[in-house]
């Protein structure tokens, strides 16, 4: 569903880049390099979305963290929740910068929790061993998707301060996946599945 919006997004971000070139066609604009399409190596607007993207997956993750750190009832759960939002906010104030610039000097708007808030009112409803199956498997699958993306980041963003940000986050980004695979384990372990 992410996927389909974020495809949704890009090309419609593709088609008014495409509209404010003025005369020049999508294949001129393609061959230019300049607003080619969102989600190419080497594209400016593709940068910029990855950095609202990257905020507002921040924005969600501390949340859910939060959400972790009152609901679970693991304490590895609940130490899990406490390092997103730590690490999030850190992630942030260093990515809310680069955004600011990448934006013209704009302030990045606010972050919208998109697909998150449905899961966020799912996970509401829950405690106990069905929040931390339901909290840690998300985290998994979020953290696995999150590193496919700094991954294409650090090799093909076109600004050298989207590059090095990502190439920066993505060991932590791993260190999260394997923290939470291991909490996985020890929750399949204790029957909690």
């Amino acid at each position: 569903m992410k996927r389909l919006i974020q495809s949704t997004a890009a090309l419609a971000l593709a088609i008014v880049v495409s509209a404010c070139a003025g005369d020049t066609t999508p294949d001129e604009t393609r061959a230019t390099g300049t607003g080619g399409p969102v989600g190419t190596s080497g594209d400016i607007a593709a940068d910029r979305d990855f950095l609202e993207e990257q905020l507002a997956m921040g924005t969600a993750e501390i949340e859910l963290g939060r959400l972790a750190q009152q609901r679970a009832q693991h304490a590895d759960v609940k130490e899990f929740g406490a390092m997103m939002v730590q690490h999030h906010q850190t992630a942030a104030e260093e990515l809310r910068p680069i955004a600011s610039r990448a934006a013209g000097g704009q302030a990045p708007q606010t972050a919208d929790l998109g697909d998150h808030r449905d899961l966020m009112e799912e996970l509401s409803r829950l405690s106990g061993a069905d929040f931390d199956k339901k909290y840690i498997q998300e985290m998994i699958d979020d953290h696995q998707e999150g590193i496919d993306d700094l991954e294409g980041k650090a090799e093909n963003a076109a600004d050298p301060d989207v590059k090095a940000w990502a190439a920066r986050a993505l060991p932590t980004m791993r260190q999260h996946l394997e923290r939470a695979r291991s909490i996985k384990e020890t929750l399949d372990r204790a029957g909690t599945n």
